[in-house]
């Protein structure tokens, strides 16, 4: 492993934090599971390579039996803007890890997942509620999230899906409820 992801090690529950408000911090999980905080890897990256632009980045890289996932919280309203946001850090990210571990896009298409964990109750799959905001167009989400159903699938929100297959393996979106039950619940426990 990498001598800065070695340095840079923390609970999933620490990497979540929300804390936009200083007063009432939010954790996107209660999961204690040692994991990467990528956003700390990116600044010394940077500054060990005196890169003036700082590029965004995912929050967490979780390892384990040699799968590797990517994880990114948001706690808010994922509307297209942020949705770009999140696009732009998943690119990065890759870039960061392959050059960091000297790897080749075929091994994240392979050997990385890619997780964003959202707050289900700020951003509810509802295509009649005039608050859906993150999507181009409602129809064909709420047909796609039909036809995802009847597969036996699960839906991928906020047009992430582009990069699966082209610089992940697997591209999912999480609520917090969901990232427990399919993801930190499955961890071994330390």
């Amino acid at each position: 492993m990498n001598e800065l992801f070695k340095d840079n090690i923390m609970s999933l529950k620490d990497i979540s934090i929300d804390n936009h408000d200083p007063k009432n911090p939010e954790y996107m999980t209660e999961s204690e599971y040692m994991a990467i905080n990528f956003d700390k890897v990116k600044e010394a990256y940077v500054r060990t390579r005196g890169i003036y632009y700082h590029p965004k980045s995912s929050d967490a890289i979780v390892i384990d039996d040699n799968k590797i996932t990517m994880i990114e919280f948001k706690n808010g309203v994922i509307d297209r803007e942020l949705t770009s946001e999140i696009r732009e850090k998943m690119l990065n990210s890759v870039l960061i890890y392959c050059d960091l571990e000297d790897k080749s896009l075929g091994f994240t298409r392979e050997h990385v997942d890619y997780i964003l964990v959202y707050n289900y109750k700020k951003n509810p799959f509802d295509p009649n509620d005039k608050k859906y905001r993150y999507q181009m167009n409602v129809y064909r989400d709420k047909i796609k999230k039909n036809i995802f159903k009847k597969a036996n699938m699960r839906f991928k929100q906020f047009g992430l899906e582009i990069y699966e297959k082209y610089l992940f393996n697997n591209v999912l979106t999480y609520s917090m409820r969901d990232f427990h039950d399919y993801f930190t619940s499955r961890l071994p426990e330390e």
